[in-house]
């Protein structure tokens, strides 16, 4: 395998995950928001579950974008090294 595919792997995982650590814990976080909205009052326990939703929605999505990122810039550095060599 060479480094060009690794990074391109590793893009191809981690920008799909951002998406879906988004999409699930967007969902937990919304609906724990409408039952305290509905109820008024929510318990301590429900509201560390908001917190925690929260949390893990914002850290997780940029982690994994982050990682995202920085193996899509490798990837177009060794392409782009790659191209600039075959025209020598």
């Amino acid at each position: 395998m060479t480094p060009l595919q690794r990074y391109l792997i590793i893009f191809a995982m981690t920008a799909p995950s951002a998406v879906v650590v988004w999409a699930i814990f967007h969902g937990v976080f919304t609906t724990l928001s409408r039952t305290e909205v509905a109820m008024g009052y929510v318990d301590p326990l429900t509201q560390m579950g908001i917190y925690l939703g929260y949390v893990a929605m914002i850290g997780g999505t940029l982690i994994f974008a982050v990682i995202a990122a920085w193996s899509a810039v490798q990837a177009a550095g060794i392409w782009l090294r790659g191209r600039r060599s075959g025209r020598d």
